[in-house]
């Protein structure tokens, strides 16, 4: 009889990683991911907080730049600057990916790259997946495989309708390395906003994310903030799904990460909620493999409702925020940008930056 893993984990980013670590040196634990290589293609702004580092467990080898403050313009240009409580860091994605992933193997879980899940099949004892490698065979199946899940589509957890397309480079310019700018309008980025989140005071991440034509508005932000003519480098493209997903979780099967909306919906950041989501899962894991519970009441109790008792409000409130920057028109964005330039201690004071 071929072998039956305790966990197969689909997604070798580093939620799917976090997992694996966590759990693989108690049970046979492997991750598949249809890429070639870790890391790459990198599809994130690496723009977190300190936090990232202690749910992470990666070192601060990766950090290339320190920001502890963010310009807020208006459409009209109109600028609030609010200062962070805590500091936040740009990374290098890539390297920070194949950290996490190193220290999951060193838990001795077996990472197989160039291999796509496509479907699976309930048994009574495990679940048979098909790869286009064959077939193989699990107790439990995690989904971290992004805002496209493959396994939320075959396992029939339909992810939320909420989708953005982002569109990055990074360009030669000369920036206040302290500090990032976020940039709203309608004609701008509608839907969302444009960032530049500096990796020094020559390089910056300068990007957009909206509902539709991500390369238009990436272009027309750029000549406005740059201009015409830049150097530039790494082009970066990926989706963004956020909202609350109904249902995380069925018999032998949990979603986790991007795969299950743990996305902030104001910001689009998708790491913290993942990585804390991560640590959820593979505690439910670990008691379902302990007690030999599979079921969906079962997993729904100690993951599903778990992750949702941390999360839920948090989402929601970044979903309510979200959706009154995409009803707002233009002209009520700069009067409430020339009121709050009045009320910065205050913002400074109520916001959680990793929440929202």
């Amino acid at each position: 009889m071929s072998k039956v893993w305790d966990l197969i984990i689909v997604g070798a980013g580093p939620i799917g990683c976090k997992v694996g670590e966590l759990l693989g040196k108690d049970y046979d634990v492997l991750i598949i991911d249809r890429k070639k290589e870790i890391g790459k293609p990198v599809q994130c702004s690496g723009f977190n907080s300190e936090r990232i580092f202690e749910l992470s467990g990666v070192s601060k080898k990766v950090i290339l730049n320190k920001v502890i403050k963010s310009d807020f313009f208006s459409p009209s240009g109109t600028k609030i600057t609010l200062k962070s409580k805590i500091p936040f860091y740009v990374f290098d994605r890539e390297l920070f990916d194949k950290e996490i992933a190193k220290k999951t193997e060193k838990n001795n879980v077996e990472i197989r790259m160039k291999t796509d899940f496509k479907s699976l099949e309930k048994r009574k004892e495990y679940l048979e997946i098909k790869t286009n490698h064959g077939k193989i065979k699990s107790k439990l199946l995690v989904g971290a495989d992004g805002p496209g899940s493959t396994v939320s589509r075959v396992t029939e957890l339909p992810q939320p309708d909420n989708l953005l397309i982002g569109y990055q480079k990074t360009i030669k310019y000369s920036y206040n390395p302290t500090s990032s700018e976020l940039w709203f309008g309608d004609k701008v980025c509608p839907g969302f906003f444009a960032w530049v989140v500096p990796e020094n005071d020559e390089w910056a991440r300068v990007a957009v994310a909206t509902y539709r034509e991500p390369v238009k508005y990436f272009d027309k932000f750029v000549k406005k903030r740059i201009g015409k003519n830049y150097k530039s480098k790494d082009d970066v493209s990926g989706l963004i799904r956020f909202g609350l997903i109904k249902k995380s979780v069925d018999d032998r099967i949990l979603l986790v990460g991007d795969a299950a909306s743990q996305v902030k919906p104001f910001s689009g950041g998708g790491l913290i909620y993942g990585l804390m989501s991560a640590r959820i899962a593979a505690e439910a894991c670990d008691k379902s493999l302990n007690e030999g519970r599979y079921d969906y009441e079962f997993l729904k109790e100690n993951y599903g409702d778990e992750w949702k008792k941390m999360l839920r409000w948090p989402i929601l409130k970044g979903l309510g925020i979200r959706r009154f920057f995409d009803n707002c028109p233009d002209w009520i964005l700069n009067l409430g940008f020339g009121l709050g330039k009045h009320l910065t201690p205050i913002f400074e004071g109520l916001i959680d930056e990793d929440l929202l």
